[in-house]
């Protein structure tokens, strides 16, 4: 499979700062779950690059391998333990489907690599949270990163919507971001076929 995202700055902030994002994943779902196979990242302030990430993951011979980017200068190779690895753009995608297919899970775990480095994650889930979405009210699923100081993550799934996540809010050191779905359609949602 292959997801990609885009995200740029709007309203008042792009006056400020002209931020972009453009990420993409392609990966695989197994009986453990998703696995992603390679990431890339392209982050622009203005016309600068800030992070420009390449990376190819093998979770059955353990490893994660790094391209030569403008901010990569040097490849390297991570090992990592057993099992599947996810990147920042699959692992929403990997906590949509352990969501569904592990209702009564509290908490997960997953190995994630960024281009930077491999760490394990740990997230908990909290039902039953009221968010807004396009003038539209839902009952939310709430996962938030744990056991973390300066990399923070909340992120907001609807069960009834196939655990789609609407609303991500992050922290980096500093900065913080918050990314949310737009021209939200729930008729629309209800006609997708997106099973795992």
């Amino acid at each position: 499979y292959f997801y990609t995202a885009n995200a740029k700055t709007s309203g008042l902030a792009a006056l400020i700062k002209d931020y972009t994002i453009s990420a993409s994943s392609t990966f695989l779902i197994n009986k453990e779950g998703v696995g992603s196979i390679n990431y890339q990242i392209l982050e622009q302030e203005g016309k600068q690059v800030s992070e420009n990430y390449v990376i190819d993951i093998n979770s059955k011979s353990g490893t994660v391998m790094s391209s030569l980017t403008k901010t990569q200068p040097k490849v390297i190779t991570w090992k990592v333990k057993k099992g599947n690895v996810v990147d920042p753009l699959s692992l929403f995608l990997a906590l949509s489907y352990n969501l569904k297919d592990k209702p009564n899970q509290s908490e997960f775990s997953y190995q994630v690599a960024d281009g930077k480095s491999v760490e394990q994650q740990y997230y908990k889930k909290t039902e039953n949270q009221i968010v807004s979405v396009d003038n539209q009210t839902f009952n939310a699923i709430k996962v938030e990163r744990i056991n973390s100081e300066n990399n923070n993550m909340q992120a907001y799934f609807l069960s009834e919507y196939r655990y789609l996540p609407v609303i991500i809010k992050m922290t980096k050191g500093s900065k913080k971001y918050r990314y949310e779905i737009k021209d939200f359609k729930a008729s629309e949602v209800r006609r997708l076929q997106v099973s795992f």
